[in-house]
């Protein structure tokens, strides 16, 4: 959460209503999208896409949970991990992590998704030690645009 130092960045946004500060606003939903509810891309069908979000200094986390637009967006609802979509999600994508040197940017353990029709997916994995992560899209059901409304990660702060 921006409250607690985090920021987001994003490799285009559709409009200002998408601006990547969406996917770390602490609403799973996706309440209000269009006007902060998450991020969208501003180039339909054009893959890969992502979103940056960098933490305030590095952090121990072994989980990330991406949330990704309803069909209904609408009149959302609190998702669970059992929710489909068949709409406007994001089918493939790899949750990354930053190294701290040069540019390079690593996949989590079981972060490599395809095929996905979840509106949350849960990646768990070993503890790492970082002070940023991105969610690098290749694909979206509709070959339309990156939908994401929320990005968690889940650890402690190192010792």
């Amino acid at each position: 959460l921006p409250a607690n130092g985090g920021s987001a960045v994003a490799s285009s946004i559709l409009g200002s209503g998408f601006a990547a500060s969406g996917v770390i606003n602490a609403d799973r939903r996706g309440a209000n999208w269009g006007n902060g509810g998450g991020w969208a891309d501003a180039n339909s069908g054009v893959f890969p896409d992502w979103v940056e979000i960098s933490f305030n200094g590095n952090k121990t986390i072994s989980e990330v949970d991406v949330f990704t637009l309803q069909n209904n967006y609408l009149n959302p609802v609190e998702p669970t991990e059992a929710m489909t979509f068949t709409t406007y999600g994001v089918s493939a994508f790899d949750v990354q992590y930053w190294t701290g040197t040069g540019s390079n940017w690593i996949t989590v353990p079981g972060g490599s998704i395809t095929g996905n029709n979840k509106v949350w997916r849960r990646i768990t994995f070993a503890p790492i030690s970082t002070s940023r992560i991105r969610v690098l899209t290749n694909a979206a059901i509709d070959n339309g645009y990156t939908r994401i409304t929320e990005v968690e990660a889940w650890g402690t702060s190192p010792l």
